[in-house]
């Protein structure tokens, strides 16, 4: 699990594959306060979009490279992003 202020990611350890994502993700919102506001799914990729205190994020999950992470748009999902990572010990 690794925060990557350059590339504005946040990885997160979720064992999970493509069919169970949702409910394997489900935790780790609970656990950081997001909100899911839109969801788009493909033939080895989900990527959603969601939301913390009005800062918008990406939720991303890749079958191929079985790896789940919130993305920032922009400098304020940054702030976001290590915002979370510290807060819920991701750091």
């Amino acid at each position: 699990m690794a925060l990557d202020s350059r590339n504005g990611t946040l990885i997160l350890p979720v064992n999970t594959d493509w069919e169970h994502f949702e409910a394997d993700i489900a935790p780790w919102l609970a656990r950081l306060e997001l909100s899911v506001r839109r969801k788009e799914s493909g033939a080895d990729r989900h990527q959603w979009w969601v939301e913390f205190e009005g800062t918008e994020l990406r939720l991303e999950y890749e079958d191929l490279a079985a790896t789940t992470w919130l993305e920032a748009e922009d400098e304020e999902g940054l702030e976001v992003l290590t915002f979370l990572a510290g807060w819920a010990g991701l750091k």
